[in-house]
C-alpha cells in the first residue's frame, strides 16, 4: 500500500519551490526588446553572452514537427489498414484483402500493461498482442534514457493536442483579457473539482473500502452534495487561499490516481497465471482490437460529449489531455525522471528574460531552475529554442555536462524506438499466433456476448 501513496504523492512533488508556473503567474515577454551584451560582470568574472546561432528556417520546433507529422501519418495509415482488414473479415473475403497491421495494438494500452505484467511474471511475451507489449516496453525504455521525448516527438495524441492548443493560441489572441483568462482557467478549475471527487474514490477502491458495486447502492446519493461542493470550491475560493499552483496540482492528481489504479490492480494484484488463462482462453482478448475499432466507429452520445469537451478544453489549455488525464504520460514522466538528460540553465549566462518560462508548454518556471527536474518536462526543446543567449540553456548529460543538440536527441530517442520495433519484427515478437481463418470466424460473430465484458468480467472458452 506504500507504493500506492508514493504514486499518488508524486503529483504534488512539483508543488514546492515554484516548480510549476501557471497562466496567471507568467510574465509576458512577447513585447520585450532584449539588448544582449557581449560581456557581463559576475562577481569579478567576465562572462561571454553571445547570441544563440540559428538557421533561417530550421530549428528544434520545426524539426520536431517533422517527426510528429511522420508518426501521425503512420498512425492514420495503420488505423485505415486495420479498418480494411476488419471489413475483409466481416464480408467473408468479399473485399480486397489487407493484412492486419500489428501496430494497431498500440491503441490497447491496458492490454500492453497486462502484457508487461505477464512478461515480468513468466518471462514470456503476450502471444495475443505481442506488438502492443513491444511498443509499450520500448516507450518505457526510451523514457528511462531520454525523458518524455516519446510524448513530444512521437505520440500522435500528443501531436494532436499540441497542434490543437497552438491553434487555440491564435483564437485566444482575438479575445480580450477577461475572456482569454476564463477560457484558459475554466478547464483547470473544472478538472480540479472533478479530481477532488475521483482521486479519493480511486484511493478508496485501492484500499478495498469501496468497489464498482458500491456505486449502485442508494447510499451513494448521500455524497452527491459533497461532489457538487467539490466542483464549486475551485470557482468560489479566492486566490489568496486557493492558488493556481494548488489548483493545478490537485487537477494533475487525476492522472496519477488512474496510473495508481492500473499499477495496483494489474502489476501488483493480478497473478501472471490469470493472464495466461486470459490470453489463451478468453475470446474477448483475441478481438480486443476489433472491439476498440467498433467503439470508435459507433461512439455513444456520452462518449461523443466527453471527447468533444476534452478536445475543446485542449484547444484553450495547453496539453490539457496530457497534463491532467493521460496515465501513461504520468508513467513515462516518473520513469523519465531517472534519466541523466536534463535541461540545464547557466545562471551566469542567463539574462532573466523569461522567454523560456513563457515558451514551456507545461508551465515549468525554467528561468528559476538550474536543472529542470520535473515529471511534466516533455524534452521538447521549446525553451532552448527561444533562449537568445548561446549556452544559457541547453539539454545536457548530467555529470558530464555534454550538450545534446536537438537533432542528436531526436536521432537517438526516435532511432532507438524504431530499432526496438524492427528487432521485434525480425525476431518473431511482433506478429500474434491468430490465423486469418480464426479472425474471420470471430469477427463474423463479434456481437456474441462472449466477445464482450462487464466490469472486467470475461467469458472463458
Amino acid at each position: 500500500m506504500f507504493k500506492v501513496f508514493c504514486i499518488l504523492g508524486l503529483c504534488f512533488y512539483q508543488f514546492d519551490n515554484g516548480e510549476i508556473g501557471l497562466m496567471s503567474q507568467r510574465k509576458d515577454t512577447s513585447s520585450d526588446v532584449l539588448e544582449i551584451d557581449s560581456t557581463h560582470q559576475v562577481e569579478g568574472n567576465v562572462v561571454n553572452r553571445r547570441k544563440r546561432k540559428s538557421s533561417r528556417w530550421m530549428n528544434s520546433n520545426r524539426f520536431r514537427w517533422i517527426f510528429q507529422i511522420v508518426f501521425l501519418i503512420i498512425t492514420i495509415y495503420i488505423g485505415w489498414k486495420f479498418y480494411l482488414f476488419v471489413q475483409y473479415c466481416e464480408t467473408g473475403g468479399a473485399t480486397k484483402y489487407v493484412s492486419r497491421p500489428p501496430g494497431i495494438e498500440a491503441f490497447l494500452p491496458i492490454g500492453a500493461f497486462m502484457g508487461l505484467k505477464y512478461f515480468l511474471g513468466t518471462g514470456k511475451v503476450d502471444p495475443i498482442h505481442p506488438a502492443g507489449f513491444v511498443i509499450f516496453a520500448s516507450i518505457l525504455i526510451t523514457s528511462f534514457l531520454f525523458q518524455r521525448g516519446f510524448c513530444s516527438w512521437i505520440c500522435p495524441v500528443g501531436t494532436i493536442s499540441e497542434w490543437g492548443w497552438r491553434f487555440g493560441d491564435w483564437i485566444k489572441s482575438k479575445f480580450n483579457r477577461g475572456v482569454k483568462y476564463w477560457v484558459e482557467i475554466f478547464p483547470v478549475k473544472l478538472t480540479c473539482g472533478l479530481s477532488m471527487i475521483s482521486t479519493p474514490i480511486v484511493a478508496l477502491m485501492l484500499l478495498d473500502v469501496v468497489s464498482f458495486e458500491s456505486f449502485k447502492s442508494p447510499n451513494m446519493k448521500a455524497i452527491y452534495p459533497l461532489m457538487i461542493a467539490a466542483i464549486i470550491i475551485p470557482f468560489a475560493l479566492p486566490r489568496k487561499v486557493w492558488s493556481a499552483r494548488v489548483e493545478d496540482s490537485i487537477a494533475r492528481a487525476w492522472k496519477y490516481s488512474i496510473l495508481a489504479f492500473f499499477v495496483v490492480t494489474i502489476l501488483i494484484k493480478m497473478p501472471a497465471q490469470q493472464l495466461e488463462i486470459m490470453f489463451t482462453n478468453v475470446p474477448f482478448m483475441k478481438v480486443a482490437d476489433v472491439r476498440m475499432l467498433k467503439f470508435f466507429i459507433n461512439l455513444s452520445m456520452l462518449a461523443i460529449i466527453i471527447i468533444s469537451v476534452i478536445f475543446v478544453f485542449s484547444i484553450f489549455n495547453k496539453n490539457y489531455w496530457c497534463r491532467y488525464f493521460c496515465p501513461y504520460g504520468a508513467m513515462v514522466g516518473i520513469i523519465g525522471w531517472a534519466s541523466s538528460l536534463r535541461i540545464v540553465r547557466d545562471k551566469e549566462k542567463c539574462i532573466d528574460c523569461g522567454k523560456c518560462t513563457k515558451a514551456c508548454p507545461v508551465y515549468i518556471v525554467v528561468e528559476k531552475k538550474k536543472n529542470v527536474y520535473n515529471l511534466e518536462c516533455l524534452a521538447c526543446y521549446d525553451c532552448v529554442n527561444v533562449c537568445p543567449v548561446n549556452g544559457a540553456l541547453d539539454m545536457k548529460i548530467l555529470g558530464i555536462g555534454k550538450k545534446i543538440h536537438y537533432a542528436v536527441y531526436a536521432g537517438l530517442a526516435v532511432g532507438l524506438f524504431v530499432i526496438f520495433m524492427n528487432t521485434a519484427r525480425f525476431t518473431g515478437y511482433w506478429y500474434n499466433n491468430i490465423t486469418l481463418q480464426e479472425y474471420m470466424y470471430r469477427i463474423a460473430d463479434i456481437d456474441n456476448p462472449k466477445y464482450q465484458h462487464k466490469q472486467g468480467k470475461f467469458e472463458v472458452e
